[in-house]
């Protein structure tokens, strides 16, 4: 609940057995499918990687960097109002919304490389 950014299941695994030894992957699996259950985690997938989890429960939607893949949360503030739009223009009953931006954050914008193109980079916003 405490981390610093969100974490895999792996990496929660390896901050446990730092300080219960003997605690098996599957307990800690367990355990935060329990949590996300209970609402009290949510898990945050972001294509193709392995799950992440979010002590932040509220509704946001999430920054992804494409270089470091830092992820930090962000919240739209009239996503709510658009999804009732959506909602009475399509007749679409909106459940869940979560909207991913990928992009570069600032430190690997800031690097000396930034300007090169990385794999799968459509380009769709001017840099800079």
């Amino acid at each position: 609940m405490r981390a610093e950014r969100h974490l895999t299941a792996q990496e929660i695994y390896d901050r446990v057995r730092q300080i219960l030894p003997g605690t098996a992957y599957a307990t800690v699996y367990n355990a935060l499918a329990y949590l996300v259950e209970r609402g009290l985690i949510q898990e945050v997938r972001l294509g193709e990687g392995p799950a992440l989890y979010d002590p932040n429960v509220s509704r946001h939607d999430h920054l992804v960097c494409r270089r470091c893949r830092r992820v930090l949360d962000y919240e739209f503030p009239d996503l709510a109002d658009n999804l009732v739009r959506v909602a009475e223009q399509t007749g679409f009953q909106v459940e869940r919304a979560h909207v991913v931006i990928e992009g570069l954050c600032p430190e690997c914008r800031a690097a000396p490389d930034a300007g090169l193109r990385l794999p799968g980079d459509r380009g769709l916003l001017p840099r800079g």
